[in-house]
């Protein structure tokens, strides 16, 4: 290989990075976030700097799948900003294509994101061909971990838990006016997006919990899986909250006769396999 690459895949909470120099080696690390809700002159100019340290990256041919860039406008952006960076020939792609390529590779089958937030949809093999979800917060993400936080605090608000529950929930994350100030701050989607892992441990100890679980993948199902992908018999998923919830959606889906075949947390390791291997 007589050139770098440099691969990201940028979710809503993080991007991972894989960069992969000429001897094929690879070096994988994280940083921030590139959506678009993060950004701004301050985050570019915060980038610049970033890149302008890792001058043994800067003229390497990029790959970037991210959330947004389904979105003709994103990816420009995202294209314009790398190559003023300095690195070449930038290629800018959606992280549910990623997804696909990461879970599936050439083959078709159908793919789901269950991260931050959420998304599902048919890849043929070459492209995208159906994809339901994927609105954002305000306007659905069902099986996401940030609509587990909105199940979770406001059940908890309400009072609808057992005394036992609220007095767990009350220790954990704070009364009322500590939650409110959290939620409606200028980092409540991501104070919402965080629950499901603060309270990860408790959910094989405490039904109530589980059952927040139940309900926001059983929404997905019926939301999103069910009205995209009816057809389908096989169910490929990627992000921390489907990961750390597969039993549940193994459970939920297979009452339909689809089955979860593959199951990842992170796509970089195996996107860049892919990337390395179809890489002009």
């Amino acid at each position: 290989m007589d050139h770098t690459i440099l691969i990201a895949d940028s979710g809503g909470t993080q991007t991972d990075w894989c960069f992969v120099d000429k001897e094929k080696e690879k070096h994988f690390f994280s940083t921030k976030s590139f959506h678009p809700s993060n950004w701004g002159s301050s985050f570019f100019e915060e980038f610049s700097e970033y890149w302008t340290s890792k001058r043994e990256m800067k003229e390497a041919y990029v790959f970037f799948y991210g959330a947004g860039c389904l979105n003709e406008d994103n990816k420009q952006v995202i294209s314009t900003y790398f190559t003023r960076w300095g690195f070449r020939k930038v290629n800018v792609y959606s992280d549910l294509l990623g997804a696909c390529h990461a879970l599936l590779g050439k083959n078709k089958g159908t793919v789901a994101i269950l991260g931050t937030g959420s998304v599902v949809c048919h890849f043929n093999g070459n492209e995208i061909t159906e994809i339901q979800g994927g609105l954002g917060y305000l306007l659905g993400d069902e099986g996401s971990g940030y609509f587990f936080g909105k199940i979770l605090i406001t059940k908890f608000l309400k009072g609808d838990f057992e005394e036992s529950t609220m007095n767990l929930l009350l220790k954990l994350l704070g009364n009322r006016s500590e939650i409110m100030s959290k939620v409606y701050g200028e980092h409540g989607k991501s104070y919402l997006s965080s629950l499901a892992l603060k309270v990860k441990d408790l959910k094989d100890s405490n039904l109530e919990i589980e059952k927040c679980h139940y309900e926001n993948i059983n929404n997905f199902v019926n939301i999103s899986l069910l009205n995209s992908c009816i057809d389908a018999r096989d169910l490929c998923v990627v992000g921390s909250y489907g990961y750390f919830n597969a039993e549940i959606l193994k459970k939920l889906i297979g009452s339909f006769d689809i089955k979860l075949i593959k199951c990842i947390q992170y796509p970089i390791r195996f996107l860049s396999d892919f990337v390395i291997e179809n890489a002009d």
